[in-house]
């Protein structure tokens, strides 16, 4: 099956603009929707085709990603973790 035979999801646009809202008022600059650093977080190595997120957060504790899980959550709004982005995390 190739990826151009998947049906594409539909964009909950009403729940990523209340999460976008949530998250730039909690996290204020630390909350980046600006297309350079979304465009920094989008590449993968893998086959599938490069999506930029709608934002970026950049937490400094447990507790802060617990939050931003919440709210996603809450709006049924996906959320991609996001490490350094060196992929070695130990994957195998």
């Amino acid at each position: 099956m190739a990826l151009s035979d998947l049906n594409p999801v539909d964009r909950n646009e009403e729940g990523i603009a209340a999460v976008l809202g949530i998250l730039k008022q909690r996290f204020g600059e630390r909350f980046q929707t600006g297309e350079a650093i979304r465009g920094q977080h989008a590449h993968t190595t893998t086959y599938i085709p490069t999506q930029a997120p709608d934002g970026v957060a950049f937490v400094d504790t447990t507790e802060e990603v617990q939050e931003i899980v919440r709210a996603c959550a809450a709006h049924r709004v996906p959320v991609i973790a996001f490490g350094v982005g060196s992929s070695l995390e130990g994957h195998t």
